[in-house]
């Protein structure tokens, strides 16, 4: 079952039984692809590092206290854990109060948090090693905890979020009782730190492209919304169910409208957080104008406003803010195309993702099918700029620093700005002389 060079040496180094557990046992018996190894075995971190002293592998103490290593060698890398048992506070923070090692397999597994994680591989003996029941549940598609749930989620609230996840990548189903309990304890989450949602919730967000299943990230998220999860990690989301809009323009509510948004668009990070985000300021439109036509602002800053406490990157909370405010542009196909061509300029980096969210936003009205017409004309006109040889940056200018000396200081970066913004519907300046003729007479030729 599990059969590598690095694997093969380390079973022959190793004293005792060394076991595969976990994830990779979970996806071999599954069908699907391996990503990360974990091993374990009753060896403690610092007599692991003494066995492999001289050995092909090097060790990286992660963890003392969990007796956690990283061993690597012979092009693999693996992730160690020593096995133990836990005792938690029971308030769901993730912080076990004590750890206690030299156990054996049945209580190592049994700290562990779903069954179907709790199966183990014997690399010497080549054999499954099954405290749990785990592949009975592998085999049903069905998550259950290795302890009562309730005892579970008490230890660590973030295994609720990571039930979601299991749910959607993998196809299966949670078991009703541990359903219950993770609805009951939702509001433990929020003693958890903002990070580890945040990688929780990008899994559940992009859950499709682990097993290529299709719709798992939609699955997520619902069964997430269904267990009042949603209402706890994004709650201007939670806000949009039952907000009616427009049949003439949207057959769904708000909510799942931008549900249906988010299943119609590519497994990456900013997009779909900005599609299951993108219509959130219609609420607050609503509510403070009366009306929803500024929701993109209004959406843009609760959104921004929302992965910042999030701790998403900043380079991810500028990109998901930026397209939820300009996903209306050109709506009505009246914009000039003088200033089509301005905005793709200044938009340039959001752009290919601009047209992805404003076609699965058309989709997600469950009205039309066909591409946005907006998006087609921004794709379109795109596209002819390239053709055209419009720079989209100031170092791919005709001109540069050496042709503004003669400008005061001051001016010299302004000038080159502005023929940037020239040459987006000008031709005659992405010539060098039309481009050096731009700069001599500025600032009198701006328009």
């Amino acid at each position: 079952m599990f059969s590598t060079p690095a694997l093969e040496e380390l079973k022959n180094i190793w004293k005792g039984e060394l076991y595969v557990v976990g994830g990779a046992v979970r996806d071999v018996l599954t069908g699907y692809k391996v990503s990360d190894t974990d091993l374990a075995s009753p060896l403690k971190a610092e007599e692991v590092e003494k066995l492999l002293e001289g050995s092909p592998f090097t060790v990286k103490r992660h963890s003392s206290r969990l007796g956690t290593l990283g061993i690597c060698g012979m092009g693999e890398k693996f992730e160690y854990t020593a096995f133990r048992s836990d005792s938690y506070r029971n308030d769901g923070s993730h912080a076990p109060g004590a750890v206690r090692f030299g156990v054996g397999i049945l209580e190592d597994a049994l700290r562990r948090d779903f069954t179907v994680n709790s199966v183990y591989y014997a690399l010497k003996e080549g054999k499954l090693v099954d405290p749990l029941g785990g592949i009975r549940d592998i085999r049903n598609k069905i998550i259950r905890t290795a302890r009562k749930p309730d005892e579970v989620l008490s230890e660590d609230a973030l295994r609720i979020m990571r039930m979601v996840r299991f749910q959607g990548k993998l196809g299966f189903d949670a078991d009703t009782e541990l359903s219950e309990a993770a609805r009951l304890r939702r509001e433990t989450l929020k003693k958890i730190a903002p990070e580890r949602i945040r990688d929780e919730l990008t899994g559940i967000l992009l859950a499709d492209a682990v097993n290529a299943l299709p719709d798992a990230h939609v699955r997520a998220f619902s069964l997430m919304t269904e267990i009042g999860v949603t209402e706890i990690v994004l709650p201007e989301v939670a806000a949009c169910v039952g907000i009616k809009q427009n049949p003439k323009w949207h057959k769904y509510d708000v909510y799942t409208h931008m549900l249906k948004t988010f299943g119609a668009i590519a497994p990456k990070t900013e997009i779909r957080l900005a599609a299951i985000l993108h219509d959130i300021g219609k609420p607050a439109a609503g509510y403070t104008k009366g009306v929803t036509g500024e929701h993109p602002e209004f959406g843009a800053w609760l959104a921004r406003e929302r992965l910042c406490a999030l701790r998403f990157s900043q380079k991810i909370v500028d990109k998901v803010s930026t397209l939820i405010r300009l996903h209306m542009f050109d709506l009505k196909g009246d914009v000039s195309e003088k200033d089509e061509r301005i905005f793709i300029l200044e938009h340039i980096d959001c752009i290919p993702d601009l047209i992805a969210l404003k076609n699965a936003d058309r989709t997600g009205s469950g009205l039309r099918d066909d591409p946005s017409p907006a998006a087609e004309r921004l794709k379109a006109t795109l596209e002819q700029m390239k053709n055209e040889g419009v720079a989209f940056s100031v170092k791919e200018l005709k001109a540069g620093g050496a042709d503004t000396m003669k400008l005061p200081g001051e001016m010299r970066g302004y000038a080159l700005k502005a023929l940037l913004r020239e040459n987006a519907w000008n031709g005659e300046v992405r010539t060098e002389e039309g481009a050096r003729a731009f700069i001599g007479a500025f600032p009198m030729n701006r328009k």
